[in-house]
């Protein structure tokens, strides 16, 4: 074999290489994409159910009172939202993007908990000002005591960035995986200081007893997972002279809902940033997580 011979060879072999490698990164990011169609179709289902229910029952003899109305044009208000912000987001997919699978799985077995959308409108990646106009992807932030992490996803388990209260700027896979997987920073004893800081920091009674809170939650298509009596703490108790009640955000398991209350006295509510400190607070939340 002549040198000349052996140099062309050596020279398809690098082409052959380097489209093999090319055809493998239009294929990751083809699968990205495919993902994220299906997620999208998901959410435009489900926006289309609540179409049709609502177009059938403007069609019965007996519509649904005003605020069951009220419950459902919200809830299709937050599909339609949550629609438009991942279509948004999905679309600067890139073959250079954090692929992480099990990105969901290893959230929820780290008990990180989901923080609203609506809490990070106006969030930027942490990138560099020179950077900036290439902002990409749809924000989405959990928490687990006061650590936080957010992460801009551009497809359901594509990163463009992510950042953390703990490291700052996350630039890889292993990365974000190691903040998620990490054992959590703060002692039990520690998070209840942390929890009871920021319950103190609301000292204002609720406006509405149990029996409304309850009424509310019970309207829309959040789901209660405990219906029990309590004592004049909150604790479960057989014989307790209050009621207490956990309520499940119906599009997110791990986001819950806790109430608890006396008679006509203000009622306890919380989630995961603390007190609900009223009514029109609850609502909002409420109303996000449909």
């Amino acid at each position: 074999m002549t040198a000349d011979h052996s140099t062309t060879l050596d020279a398809l072999r690098a082409e052959l290489a380097r489209e093999r490698a090319r055809a493998d990164s239009f294929e990751a990011i083809n699968r990205v994409q495919a993902a994220s169609l299906a997620e999208l179709a998901k959410r435009a289902g489900n926006l289309r159910c609540q179409v049709a229910d609502l177009a059938d029952d403007a069609l019965s003899s007996k519509p649904m009172p005003i605020q069951g109305l009220r419950n459902v044009t919200g809830r299709m208000n937050g599909l339609a939202e949550s629609l438009s912000r991942s279509a948004h987001g999905y679309a600067g997919a890139r073959t250079t993007d954090m692929l992480y699978p099990t990105v969901d799985d290893d959230l929820r077995a780290h008990k990180w908990t989901p923080r609203p959308d609506r809490g990070l409108d106006g969030t930027l990646p942490p990138i560099p000002i020179s950077e900036m106009g290439d902002r990409r992807g749809y924000a989405q932030g959990w928490h687990r005591g006061p650590q936080w992490i957010t992460l801009w996803f551009t497809g359901p388990t594509a990163l463009a960035y992510g950042d953390s209260s703990d490291h700052g700027r996350l630039t890889s896979v292993d990365a974000v995986r190691a903040v998620i997987t990490s054992a959590q920073s703060l002692s039990a004893s520690a998070l209840a200081e942390w929890v009871a800081a920021r319950q103190k920091a609301h000292t204002v009674p609720f406006d509405a007893p149990y029996v409304r809170v309850f009424a509310h939650l019970q309207a829309g298509p959040w789901s209660a997972t405990d219906i029990d009596r309590c004592d004049e703490y909150g604790v479960r108790r057989p014989d307790g002279i209050g009621n207490t009640s956990v309520w499940v955000s119906p599009t997110d398991p791990d986001f819950r809902l806790y109430v608890w209350g006396i008679g006509n006295e203000p009622a306890h509510v919380r989630y995961w940033a603390g007190p609900v400190v009223d009514m029109a607070h609850l609502v909002q939340i409420t109303g996000q997580y449909r």
